[in-house]
């Protein structure tokens, strides 16, 4: 055979063996997120819920989750920041192994779903799935119940009998939502992919503030993403005015230009809108106006961080839809003046009251939260410090970014929207965690623009270093953040067994009695008892005080005292060690109290007056 007949037989084999070599090394790329989630659902299932401490769930973990969150994070870098980037595919599998670890610990870990306003939220679909009515006199929240007729709705097509099937993994559920809304962000915002994917990547373990629970906001926090990822897509101009324009360098704007060491033109690679057609754009302004109106009537907080955001994007001249923020706005002032008229009649002083105090929306949302016993004061300590360190990082990216000509105005000003909320009221000491949460899209989108390189990249090993380490401390700081106030927003099998007990043999109209308001109840029968948590002021010595909120019901009231509770006032409250078996010592020895139900970290008592029946119930 001549030499070149040779080659031609060698060429079909080399090909071959290259194809299987491909094969082969994707399947081991495949095989990396696999793996690294299996280890963690192991590892994660191997968690005793009883090594939950001060610190939160974090003394719970096991290492071998931060081996497979490790291997994920090397595999995911090295994916992204390679010459040739991975598949799409297999980078979305990185990161929904990601979210399934971080996100999916708790309800890996504990036997109940967390955070009992979740719980409070199933009874509140529950009651509209049995009456199709609401109660706004009964609580506020009804006065916005989009999210929980929608919920009744869904349950019952369902054919479920309520909602408590999603509410231990609704936080998995949303965050993978949202992780596709800020990678679309991302992309309309960046000129590279690889940009787009550490963006994502950075902001699942910085999303810790923990809204995203079965609830309005969680699902509104997604209607919030994806209307302004409209806007930046489609409702651009197609030429920003100025961004290429000369400016003397003695002006005062190229003055502070040379002061940061900026170039003079800092927007001039800024993107433009995709081309769409007309009937494309009034569907597109249609779907904006409804994911509006479902917010507005689902949320009070929301819908106001959408018009400032759209007001914002405007001001800056950033979306065509000139008119949009006074449209907006309408249609948000018609429904709280009519449709939430309930609720603002007497409680004016709530929602306008703190309008302008900023001083005292900041001591609210972060002097006053410091606060509780020494473990809670290290938590929200790092919480204080994960926020002012994402902030600062993304001013260095957006510093970076406007270095190379390709900052957007745009993303600028939904990074700093949010922060003009804290001029309107302290939402309950929570308009920091608010905050934090409605910039945090736009703030890991510039924090990814300080970590990619330029490419072709130089210092490509350097950037994955980088990158590495602060995911590393990102996913470290995450599950205390996240999870740091665990000892209480768990909920304990035997807070859950006594209340059920309640549900069982409570009659109609009594009602029921807490010393603080870390309960699960409400899930079931919001409207057929009355729910009394004392609040935090109750002192130690205050049985009288609970006797009196017992004898104010002429049908009757259970006293429940848990140990959820006692953590709670201790942890969060400040209460002295033991200030409930103190309490609850008290309320036996006063002689006023008869236990009706007991089990290891839970008791039923009724005033010895109102005791209906013979002995004691015992759990077993």
């Amino acid at each position: 055979m001549s030499g070149d007949g040779a080659l031609l037989a060698a060429a079909p084999t080399a090909a071959a063996g290259q194809r299987i070599r491909d094969g082969l090394l994707a399947g081991v790329e495949w095989a990396v997120p696999a793996a690294a989630l299996a280890l963690g659902v192991w590892a994660l299932r191997r968690g005793d819920v009883a090594d939950i401490g001060s610190l939160g769930l974090i003394t719970a973990l096991r290492p071998e989750l931060y081996a497979a969150l490790a291997l994920l994070t090397g595999s995911f870098l090295r994916g992204v920041l390679r010459t040739r980037p991975a598949s799409d595919a297999l980078l979305a599998a990185h990161v929904v192994v990601l979210v399934v670890l971080l996100f999916g610990a708790a309800p890996i870990i504990e036997p109940l779903p967390r955070m009992i306003p979740g719980w409070l939220h199933v009874g509140f679909a529950d009651y509209i799935a049995r009456t199709g009515k609401t109660l706004p006199e009964l609580d506020a929240r009804f006065s916005w119940p989009g999210f929980f007729a929608l919920t009744a709705m869904a349950t019952r097509a369902a054919g479920m009998p309520d909602a408590m099937p999603l509410l231990a993994w609704a936080p998995v559920g949303f965050n993978l939502l949202y992780g596709v809304a800020v990678f679309r962000l991302a992309r309309v915002t960046s000129a590279d992919a690889r940009t787009a994917w550490l963006a994502l990547w950075l902001f699942v373990p910085a999303n810790w503030v923990g809204q995203d629970y079965f609830g309005p906001q969680g699902l509104n926090y997604l209607f919030y993403l994806v209307l302004l990822m409209l806007l930046l897509r489609w409702f651009r101009p197609a030429r920003h005015d100025g961004s290429r324009s000369r400016r003397s360098r003695r002006s005062p704007v190229g003055r502070l230009l040379r002061l940061l060491r900026l170039p003079p033109r800092p927007l001039s690679l800024e993107p433009v809108a995709h081309q769409a057609g007309p009937a494309s754009l009034v569907g597109l302004v249609a779907v904006v106006l409804a994911l509006f109106a479902a917010s507005t009537v689902s949320h009070q907080l929301t819908p106001i961080a959408i018009v400032v955001s759209v007001g914002a994007l405007t001001l800056v001249r950033r979306c065509t839809l000139r008119t949009l923020p006074v449209l907006l706005a309408v249609v948000l002032m018609a429904y709280i003046s009519y449709g939430a008229v309930v609720y603002w009649a007497g409680h004016l002083d709530d929602m306008f009251g703190s309008f302008g105090q900023v001083g005292g929306t900041i001591n609210d949302g972060a002097v006053e939260r410091v606060r509780g016993d020494a473990g809670h004061q290290v938590v929200v300590l790092l919480r204080l410090l994960f926020t002012v360190s994402v902030w600062g990082l993304a001013a260095a990216g957006a510093w970076r970014r406007m270095r190379r000509g390709d900052a957007d105005l745009g993303l600028l000003a939904l990074a700093g929207a949010p922060f003009l909320l804290l001029g309107m009221q302290s939402y309950g000491g929570e308009i920091f965690l608010r905050v934090y949460a409605f910039a945090l899209p736009f703030m890991a989108i510039l924090l990814a623009a300080l970590l990619v390189p330029v490419w072709p990249a130089r210092r490509r090993v350097a950037s994955a270093l980088v990158a590495g380490a602060l995911s590393t401390v990102l996913i470290g700081a995450f599950f205390v953040a996240r999870y740091g106030n665990e000892a209480f927003e768990q909920v304990r099998p035997a807070d859950h067994r006594a209340v059920e007990w309640l549900y069982a043999h409570a009659p109609a109209g009594v009602s029921f009695v807490s010393v603080t308001s870390n309960v699960p109840w409400r899930a079931q029968g919001v409207e057929r008892y009355r729910y009394r948590p004392l609040g935090e002021d109750l002192g130690p010595t205050s049985v009288v005080a609970i006797e009196e909120e017992m004898r104010r019901n002429p049908k009757g009231a259970y006293l429940i005292m848990t140990k959820g509770q006692f953590v709670f006032a201790e942890s969060f409250l400040g209460k002295p060690r033991g200030w409930g078996e103190t309490l609850e010592r008290q309320v036996v020895d006063s002689g006023r109290f008869r236990l009706v139900y007991t089990n290891s970290e839970a008791r039923v008592y009724v005033l010895s007056t109102h005791e209906r029946g013979g002995g004691g119930d015992r759990d077993r």
